[in-house]
């Protein structure tokens, strides 16, 4: 439990780099572009390590709604992004939690104790203080970023399909003979996108590049491995209520690298959310559930 409650936070400490370094890299590249390649890219890597034996595609449908998931939620996600605000997006992408636990109770027969209820409840309070801090109303229900609120929240939904389409899965082999397939289903649903000329366009730039770069081995190649390990550890719908941590590494990676500020209300909802996430990995023994 405690080395699957590690991996989760490693997990959420390189998704949280994610908004601050998509919002760079959408400076030098398009949505589309940007999702197509992190994809790609992490398709053939997974590939070489599994053995070149490993098929890229499986008949298994649930390989299928996996990859469909995933690749919608890095389209959703980047189109998202590119229309509101980083922060914005680290809250309204948090309905991911919900979706993710309704989604692993109905389809994975996972269990809901009263423990883990009571810490899913105390983290989500914490990643509203956290990711409410210096937001109005308006920033949410603009007319201007209400599309882009919109896809985020799609993205998240979309992102808990892939989740627990890929528990479900049934494949021998190990971690990555999984990831493979999963990774080839998802780059395929990225290829319409692509059909767009407007897709291709690049600008470049030194920050957008680097940032890129980060986003494609750290927050593809290597937080998935992480996720996916932590899968085998622990249930996903206790997976899920850990990775709300990904707010606070957002607000302190956002403050070593863009020098953005830290608040009060910053440093309690992280606070907040740590014991949230202490309740929830101090469960000892099979709890009482409720579900």
């Amino acid at each position: 439990m405690r080395k699957g409650v590690f991996l989760a936070l490693v997990a959420a400490a390189l998704w949280g780099l994610t908004p601050v370094a998509t919002k760079a890299a959408l400076e030098g590249f398009t949505p589309e572009f940007i999702g197509f390649v992190r994809l790609a890219v992490a398709t053939v890597l997974f590939w070489l390590a599994a053995g070149r034996r490993t098929p890229w595609f499986l008949a298994d449908p649930w390989i299928w709604l996996a990859g469909a998931g995933l690749g919608a939620d890095f389209l959703l996600y980047n189109y998202g992004v590119e229309r509101t605000a980083a922060n914005v997006a680290g809250l309204v992408v948090n309905i991911e939690l919900m979706s993710t636990i309704v989604l692993a109770v109905y389809i994975l027969g996972e269990r809901l104790s009263s423990r883990r209820v009571l810490g899913g409840g105390i983290t989500l309070a914490g990643v509203l203080i956290v990711t409410a801090d210096g937001l109005r109303l308006s920033d949410l229900t603009g007319s201007s970023r209400m599309l882009g609120n919109v896809l985020v929240m799609l993205a998240g939904i979309a992102w808990s399909v892939f989740a627990v389409a890929q528990r479900r899965a049934q494949i021998g082999g190990g971690l990555f003979q999984r990831l493979t397939p999963i990774f080839s289903v998802a780059t395929l649903v990225m290829l319409p996108a692509m059909l767009r000329r407007e897709a291709w366009g690049v600008r470049g730039g030194v920050l957008p590049v680097v940032m890129f770069a980060i986003l494609t081995i750290f927050g593809t190649n290597a937080v998935y491995w992480i996720y996916g390990r932590a899968q085998e550890l622990i249930e996903v719908s206790v997976l899920s209520i850990l990775l709300c941590a990904i707010p606070v590494f957002a607000v302190v990676l956002a403050y070593i690298f863009l020098n953005e500020r830290l608040t009060v209300q910053s440093f309690v909802g992280g606070a907040v959310i740590i014991s949230g996430i202490a309740v929830i990995a101090t469960e000892k023994t099979r709890a009482k559930t409720i579900i």
